[in-house]
């Protein structure tokens, strides 16, 4: 049987998440990272070249293939591999699978300036002002997280995943914010470390930059 295929660029980013849940699935999978070519333009074509050749319905990523199927979009992506291998990592319930869904949403939410600003050539000086201006939506989180382990209770989920590399990347933007907020975000990124093979996994050599290499701030 065919390894699956998880492709991306060569950065974290919206993949990063995805092939952390599967490594800690324990799945063999090909992580394809398509490269950027050489400065000053970064081309795009290692991708562009294969876009229309693999036969995606809406061609876009990440994406994702399992023997002859065939998907694009971060959040489908989730959901297939949770529904394959481990189903309760969509929440058990209907309210679990409600939180999950909109715990997404609001992570989507809260990662977009995040992201504009690493990408803008003025990220030194943005950085630090977005940083400030999302401790409200961090205050929300801890009052959200008290008594919990993971985001749903006492399991974890995808969401959990996407949440671990938000919070990893604020700490690689500055490693002083997280803890000066509240000493509860360490001890949840911990309760994901501790999660089958996800220590290795977040430990291993030569981890890809967060960002391409046109982003103000790489990461």
């Amino acid at each position: 049987m065919q390894q699956p295929i998880l492709g991306y660029y060569e950065i974290r980013s919206f993949a990063e998440p995805l092939r952390m849940l599967l490594t800690h699935f324990g799945v063999a999978f090909e992580d394809k990272q398509y490269t950027f070519g050489p400065a000053p333009d970064f081309d795009l074509s290692s991708w562009l070249n294969a876009k229309e050749t693999l036969g995606f319905d809406f061609p876009n990523l990440p994406h994702f293939i399992d023997e002859n199927i065939k998907l694009t979009e971060t959040l489908a992506i989730y959901e297939y591999i949770c529904a394959k291998y481990n189903p309760s990592y969509l929440g058990n319930t209907i309210v679990e699978k409600a939180y999950v869904a909109m715990l997404t949403g609001v992570l989507r939410d809260f990662n977009s300036p995040i992201g504009a600003a690493s990408y803008s050539p003025d990220a030194a000086t943005l950085l630090p002002q977005v940083l400030e201006s999302q401790k409200t939506m961090l205050g929300r989180f801890v009052k959200y997280l008290e008594g919990k382990t993971f985001l749903v209770g006492d399991h974890p989920t995808y969401v959990d995943f996407y949440f671990y590399e938000s919070l990893d990347r604020l700490d690689a933007i500055d490693p002083s914010y997280l803890a000066g907020i509240s000493p509860l975000f360490e001890a949840y990124k911990g309760h994901v470390r501790s999660l089958t093979h996800v220590e290795e996994f977040v430990t291993r050599p030569n981890r890809p930059h967060f960002h391409g290499p046109v982003a103000g701030w790489r990461g």
